[in-house]
Formats: structure tokens, sequence, C-alpha cells
């Protein structure tokens, strides 16, 4: 009997192994169904993100599937202090940073641009002959599809006098270089937010070159500026002979400047295949508290300053390289008493670039 039965449980061995082995095959097989939905599901999910992703994109660009973006560059800067009298009285004049040139940088990580500029060094007769000008420059920019968002930093010490010439009549150049304010300073930050409305119209292709325009559009413009201005001096920036017409500028030791400017335009982009051309151009006005300490006191002041601001590029936008030239001038208007101080940033810029 013993022999009976350990024959049979010989013989059912195998049907055991054979019974646990189909309970493995259908667990894996339950789990890789249930991978399966899931990757499904993930499948669509993606689709239909993608889907929408492109239904944003209008027919006249073509946005590039790189996220990165990185654009050394060379640039000449001119910046110009320029005052005039407001009662048509005395002479206008000009007092320039001495600025050689600046090399930087420009990257892009998907829809934040960031813009860094440094000076390059000026040798002894160039500081002899101009003055030794200390200089920043930062802008960070992020632009979407109808809004953009630009955060800037300027900051500019030591001047001299452009036009000196006819206010020192009997000034040796050669011995002294041009007469000099080193302690002029003049900061500059604020946000200006822009506002394009048309979508087939794209200022990132036309400067940040992180897109391309298929065909020629342009859009009306507009753009509203937060910024604080101050400038700092040692009370010698109004030239000999000039006092009388600039009594209040002449006592100038500092002064805050917080001004609100909302400006108007258009651009307009000319495409010719790779090859592509942009003006741009805002011009519009706001209101300006201003607080500044003269020699004997100090006042507070409300003011309507003007603004224009205007861009010029041609470029190359490659698939994966690109290069252009880009030529941009503001200005901006400080009014004190009888002084009208006009700030111009000018700038020609080229560049040459990659996606990856």
């Amino acid at each position: 009997m013993k022999k009976i039965i350990f024959f049979l449980l010989i013989a059912c061995m195998p049907l055991g192994s054979v019974l646990s082995q189909t309970r493995n095959e259908k667990q894996l097989a339950k789990e890789k169904e249930a991978k399966r939905k899931r990757d499904e599901k993930e499948r669509k999910k993606r689709e239909k993100k993608e889907k929408k992703e492109k239904a944003k994109i209008p027919e006249n660009i073509e946005v590039f599937p790189k996220n990165f973006l990185f654009k050394p560059k060379f640039a000449y800067p001119s910046v110009i202090f320029n005052v005039s009298s407001r009662k048509k009285n005395g002479e206008n004049f000009n007092w320039k940073p001495s600025i050689p040139g600046v090399v930087g940088a420009a990257i892009r990580i998907k829809k934040v641009y960031v813009s860094a500029a440094f000076k390059l060094p000026s040798d002894k007769t160039l500081i002899k002959q101009y003055c030794d000008t200390k200089y920043t420059d930062v802008f960070i920019n992020i632009q979407g599809r109808i809004t953009s968002w630009g955060f800037f930093y300027r900051d500019y010490k030591g001047y001299y006098l452009k036009d000196y010439g006819k206010f020192y009549s009997n000034w040796n150049e050669d011995s002294l270089g041009y007469p000099k304010s080193n302690n002029l300073h003049v900061i500059e930050g604020g946000l200006n937010i822009g506002f394009n409305f048309n979508k087939n119209f794209s200022l990132n292709a036309a400067f940040a070159q992180s897109e391309r325009q298929k065909k020629s559009a342009g859009s009306f413009l507009m753009n509203i500026s937060e910024r604080y201005q101050r400038i700092e001096t040692d009370t010698n920036i109004v030239p000999p002979g000039q006092k009388d017409n600039y009594p209040n500028l002449d006592r100038l030791q500092s002064g805050d400047f917080l001004t609100t400017l909302i400006s108007f335009g258009a651009g307009y982009q000319f495409v010719m295949g790779k090859f592509h051309l942009t003006p741009v151009l805002l011009a519009g006005t706001g209101v300006q508290f201003q607080s500044y300490v003269q020699s004997s006191f100090k006042r507070f002041w409300i003011n309507v300053p003007t603004y224009v601001n205007g861009r010029a590029q041609f470029g190359y936008n490659g698939d994966n390289f690109f290069a252009n030239i880009i030529y941009g001038i503001e200005f901006n208007t400080i009014p004190i008493k009888e002084s009208r101080i006009r700030l111009y940033y000018q700038n020609i810029e080229f560049g040459l670039g990659i996606r990856f």
C-alpha cells in the first residue's frame, strides 16, 4: 500500500509543477497587460499635450525643438548724457562715458533669455584722453507669444565732456585730454512689459532667434515700463559760462527719479528665406516722480517725460546656427526745472550663436 502511495506522489509532482508554472504565467501576463495599458495611457496623454502645444503655434511660426541657445557677442555702446534748456537759453552740452567696446554672451533656456556684457579694458592712453568709466549692463527677458517681461540694470560712472570746445576756448586737449567728471554716476533699472497683437509676428524670431518666421508679417506693439533712475554728481556738470542758464542743475548733487512710461508703436519682419530684416519703433510718455538734492536744499517734484525706443536687425536664422547685427537706440528725459536731461543709449551688436 505504501508503495502505491509513493508511486502516486511521484506521478503527481510534475502536475503540481505545471499548475504552479501556469499560475506564474497568468500573473506575468496580467502584469504585462497592466503595463501596456499604462504605457498606452501615457502615450495618449503625451500626444494630447503635443497636439495642444502645436495648436498654440501660429501657422506662420516655426519653433525649433531645441530648448537651449548660446550666443557670444561683441557690441559697441554709445551713451550720451545730454542737457538742453527748456527755456531755449544757453548752450546744449553732452557728457559721455568712455567705453571702447564690450564683449558678452546671451543664453536662452526655453523662454528665458539672459544677456550680460562687460567692458573691454581701457589702456592708459584712453583713460588720460577720455576717462575711466565703470560700467555694468544686464538684461533678462521672458518672451511669450503675446506678452514679454524684461528686467534691466545699467550703471555708468565716469564721463567726459564731448563738446568742450565751445566752453573751454584755451583748453589743451593734447596734454589734458577731455574735461572729465569722474563722479558723474547714472544708475537705471526697471521692468518692461511688452504686448504683441499679431501671433504671426515674432519678436523671438527677430532678436532672440529661438524660432523662425516663415513669411513677412508685422504687428502693432505696446510697452509699459516702470523704471528707477539715480544721478549722482559733484556739482561740476554745468560747463563754464552756463551756470546762469542752468542754476538748478548747477547745484545738483543727487537725484532719484521714479518713472512710469506707456509707449506705442509697430514692428515688421521682412523674410527672405532664412534671412530677415526687422525694424521696430515705439514712442510714448508718462509720469515721473522726482526727489533731488541741491547744495542748499532738497526738492520733490512731478514731471512729464518723453520716451522713444527703436531697434533694427538683419540676420540669418538657420536650423542650428544663426547670426545677426542689431542696432538699438533709446532715450528718455528727466526734466529738472529749466533743464532737460536726455539719456541716450545706442548700441551696435554683432552676434553668432548655436542652438542645442
